[in-house]
């Protein structure tokens, strides 16, 4: 799971409903749509097989969070289909009593992070319950310092095994059924899946018109659409380009990289245009080029059945997608129940040019109060909103410094 260090506003992009056409395929603008399906809400034939849906959260725009349960315990979870492995925090395994492990290394997507491995772990989801033969104890902080709440276990790919996971981000809903159920008609498309050589899921997609490439598709991602930067360069994707920066915190820390947007993303003749992007300067993985995150796939109605090596999408209409919003304010923070702080200043940005500098805290936003709600609310769209936006900051000093939002990348 990786998630970007952002605060006033996790939102990235702003939805544009109008219907072009544009060839065979279905593309999705700013996001725009090309054309509907015959049936806009959609029905979900998984057969005989009984659907029991149960709620989801979309939290802060990026981040999908669900209900679960490990060895009994009520924890607040993020679906990572991006992890090959479940990831719990290290306080949740002290709460199971989950002390002693075997010391292993494993991969973020910038660099490596020591963890602990633990056996026969229970985890229920969506009434289904499975034993996996061990999960990993990492260091969360930095993903959770992203998001504004604390993340209890990040449920990787493993969960998926055996099971069709259907998702309905219009409704904010998730189901899971027995693998091999689901009946895709014709307003949905098959993406085949494939295994990288950590486990990693990928799926093939083409960017800007150049021929496929392998890219995770990770459910716990919160950017859009993340690209090797040696890729970016290597096909002259960031030629004529206004490229800016981006703070990315995962269980390998946080790191920074670079922020642009692609225009254009096409996975099976379904299209995405206008999609920020942030270029990984050190990718890891040797399978794949990028990754395909939560905001991208919430374009779509989507169900995953890695057993059987596919996952299924169909569009979704302009009113019902997940909105991509881009950042126009160029501060990296990390949020507590009390403050926004600063830890990255984005290149070229409106907020380098006020010379706002890391360690900068923020308790008010436009004079409403930085509190522990920070994330269930609104206030951190704010830096989504339009160039030209004033927004107003009071800082842990009193002072109120203003900010006017820009385009920077």
């Amino acid at each position: 799971m990786t998630a970007r260090v952002e605060a006033i506003g996790m939102s990235r992009r702003s939805l544009v409903a109008r219907l072009v056409a544009c060839g065979t395929g279905l593309v999705l603008g700013s996001p725009t749509l090309a054309r509907q399906t015959s049936r806009s809400a959609g029905s979900w034939n998984f057969g005989a097989a009984h659907l029991e849906w149960e709620p989801l959260e979309v939290g802060t725009g990026d981040t999908l969070l669900v209900s679960a349960q490990v060895r009994g315990v009520p924890v607040r979870a993020v679906l990572d289909s991006g992890s090959g492995a479940s990831i719990m925090s290290t306080a949740l395994a002290a709460k199971l009593g989950l002390n002693d492990g075997e010391r292993r290394m494993i991969s973020g997507l910038s660099a490596k992070a020591p963890v602990l491995l633990v056996r026969d772990i229970d985890v229920q989801l969506a009434r289904e319950t499975r034993r996996l033969p061990f999960a990993v104890v990492g260091d969360l902080s930095s993903v959770s310092a992203a998001f504004g709440r604390p993340i209890d276990i990040l449920l990787g790919a493993d969960m998926f095994t055996g099971s069709c996971i259907a998702l309905d981000f219009a409704k904010r809903r998730m189901a899971v059924v027995k693998s091999g159920t689901f009946l895709a008609g014709p307003d949905w498309r098959a993406v085949a899946l494939g295994r990288g050589a950590k486990q990693e899921l990928f799926i093939r997609a083409s960017v800007s018109g150049l021929p496929p490439v392998p890219l995770m598709i990770d459910l716990g991602s919160s950017a859009a659409l993340m690209l090797s930067s040696a890729y970016a360069r290597d096909q002259g994707l960031l030629n004529g380009k206004l490229v800016s920066t981006a703070a990315i915190g995962g269980v390998d820390g946080v790191r920074i990289n670079d922020a642009f947007t692609i225009q254009n993303i096409n996975i099976e003749g379904l299209g995405v245009s206008n999609v920020p992007t942030l270029g990984m300067r050190a990718w890891l993985s040797t399978s794949t080029v990028g990754n395909v995150g939560l905001p991208l796939i919430a374009q779509f109605d989507v169900v995953f059945d890695v057993t059987a090596g596919f996952v299924w999408l169909r569009p979704l209409g302009p009113r019902r997608r997940l909105p991509m919003l881009k950042d126009r304010s160029g501060l990296g923070l990390a949020a507590s129940p009390t403050a926004l702080t600063v830890v990255h200043v984005a290149a070229n940005s409106p907020a380098e040019k006020a010379g706002w500098a890391v360690g900068d805290r923020i308790v008010a936003v436009n004079g409403h109060s930085i509190d522990a709600n920070y994330t269930r609310g609104e206030l951190w769209q704010v830096r989504s909103r339009p160039a030209g936006t004033l927004v107003k900051l009071t800082m842990a000093s009193g002072d109120v410094r203003e900010l006017r939002l820009a385009d920077y990348y």
